[in-house]
């Protein structure tokens, strides 16, 4: 399947390589962001259907898309080159930048958390079937994996874990 790509230039006013520098800013956003994204593409798009060829409905959509990164990297960029921004503008930005910085927080788990989730998850649960304590369990893993996990630790994240597994019904 082949896309009319100067539909989407002419409907987003932007070059392939503003679209790719767009989307690789987009990537370093946090969830909040990328979410505020569709909303608007989505706003975009209500406001601009009489635009929308019906043959290149797709292009259309990602055009949208694109105009609303345009309109948030504006917004964000804006202040630094001194551009006088609204109060809704400026408030957006802050929340913008605060899901930045949230977003950079831990994106993989604990080590730990991993070890117990992969290798222990089913010999823990024996354990703890056979009767054995928390504490107990966790000198059993220190003595024959050679792990040491705080046995509170290994409580919590086996309840926690349990729980996810649970939800997902495995």
């Amino acid at each position: 399947m082949h896309y009319d790509q100067e539909e989407v230039d002419r409907l987003s006013d932007t070059t392939e390589a503003q679209r790719a520098t767009l989307f690789r800013w987009l990537a370093k956003q946090g969830e909040q962001t990328r979410i505020e994204a569709a909303k608007l593409q989505t706003d975009l798009i209500r406001q601009n259907r009489q635009q929308a060829d019906k043959n290149k409905h797709p292009e259309f959509v990602f055009a949208m898309h694109v105009l609303a990164l345009v309109k948030m990297h504006w917004i964000e960029t804006a202040q630094s080159q001194k551009v006088q921004l609204s109060e809704a503008e400026a408030a957006k930005l802050t929340g913008i930048r605060i899901d930045r910085i949230k977003a950079q927080r831990r994106k993989k788990s604990s080590p730990k958390k991993e070890a117990i989730r992969i290798r222990f998850f089913h010999e823990i649960k024996m354990l703890r079937e056979n009767g054995l304590s928390w504490r107990q369990v966790s000198d059993y893993i220190a003595k024959n994996h050679k792990t040491r996990i705080g046995f509170s630790y290994l409580r919590e994240t086996f309840a926690e874990l349990s729980q996810k597994k649970e939800k997902a019904g495995a």
